[in-house]
């Protein structure tokens, strides 16, 4: 018998596992942002007027859009520059473009922060991940990403060579 390795076959990660990795990341992201919410919150307990909790645009504070921004950029960054948020690495997955020559930056901005938003209106862009074949959210079909497990899996082929009339294989074991 002769064993051969071949290429692994894509296994694209399902609903539960890529909420499992974003509930890690939002942990992990809140726990960040942590560092900066409480030195504003003393501040606003001293100077309750505040500058930084002022509406800007629209009834946000610089504070409420620097807090985004810095959450959007825990998403984007990881995404662009390791393929994965932390999350995601601890659950061994990852995202990848549709035709893995890699993901650019205008991409990854878009997925992570418009695409997400429209795959969160109901839901109903993070539900497509469970009837699409390629387990794909609407935030994947805009920017025709992947999201995979991180592993190969070895596919082993057997083939057995043709037994001789004593019940022996050709290269004479017995198996």
């Amino acid at each position: 018998m002769q064993n051969q390795e071949c290429s692994s076959t894509t296994v694209y990660a399902g609903f539960v596992v890529r909420l499992m990795a974003f509930i890690i990341d939002s942990l992990i992201v809140g726990i960040a942002l942590l560092f900066v919410r409480l030195p504003v919150f003393i501040i606003s307990l001293i100077d309750p007027s505040n500058i930084l909790k002022a509406p800007v645009l629209f009834e946000f504070s610089v504070y409420d859009i620097g807090l985004y921004l810095l959450g959007a950029a825990y998403y984007v960054l990881m995404t662009y520059y390791c393929g994965s948020t932390l999350g995601k690495k601890l659950l061994n997955i990852k995202v990848i473009s549709e035709d893995e020559n890699g993901l650019t930056f205008i991409n990854v901005l878009f997925r992570e922060t418009i695409g997400k938003y429209l795959s969160g209106i109901a839901f109903i862009g993070y539900f497509m991940i469970m009837i699409d074949s390629e387990k794909r959210s609407l935030h994947d079909r805009l920017c025709d990403t992947r999201v995979v497990y991180n592993f190969k899996l070895p596919v082993k082929i057997i083939t057995q060579e043709p037994k001789t009339g004593d019940g022996k294989t050709g290269d004479g074991s017995l198996f």
